[in-house]
């Protein structure tokens, strides 16, 4: 698996190759900060919970993908076919946004990678990008332990 530095991963995804982007996960603002921040579509796996709900997030997220901004690919760790998604979406060129650690951290700090992302970079055989987010977990409204209304925001690349 090739990791590249933060200061590449922009050109990477300016590039037109497939790859993996992967990101710290801090809060429910996550996905969308990256989609309106990406400079092409990402197919962005999402939790199954949060991508066929009912709630705002989940309307949100389909307008999202509706304009343009990417699609979104339901995962969930019982089945495999979203993951198997994701995969198809590599070997044809895509580019493929996933939180590894899988769940909103606690700390803003990335948490322990889930094997998800491993196994599709073994598979397909793409680079794999990091994103970090920072800032958003203090937001009082979208993270678990915010204490400020409208942090301030910073994506590094």
């Amino acid at each position: 698996m090739r990791v590249t530095y933060k200061d590449s991963t922009a050109a990477i995804l300016a590039s037109g190759e497939a790859c993996i982007l992967a990101c710290n996960h801090v809060s429910l603002l996550d996905g969308i900060i990256v989609a309106l921040a990406s400079p092409v579509p990402l197919a962005f796996a999402v939790d199954t919970e949060y991508s066929r709900g009912v709630g705002v997030t989940t309307r949100f997220l389909h307008v999202l993908a509706w304009m343009g901004f990417g699609k979104i690919v339901p995962i969930d760790a019982t089945a495999p076919f979203g993951i198997r998604s994701l995969l198809t979406e590599l070997t044809h060129g895509g580019r493929v946004m996933v939180f590894p650690e899988g769940c909103i951290s606690e700390t803003g700090r990335r948490g322990i990678d889930q094997p998800g992302v491993k196994w599709l970079a073994d598979r397909s055989g793409v680079v794999v990008a990091e994103l970090e987010i920072r800032g958003a977990e203090q937001s009082r409204l979208f993270a678990k332990s915010g204490s400020v209304m409208w942090p301030r925001i910073r994506l590094l690349f």
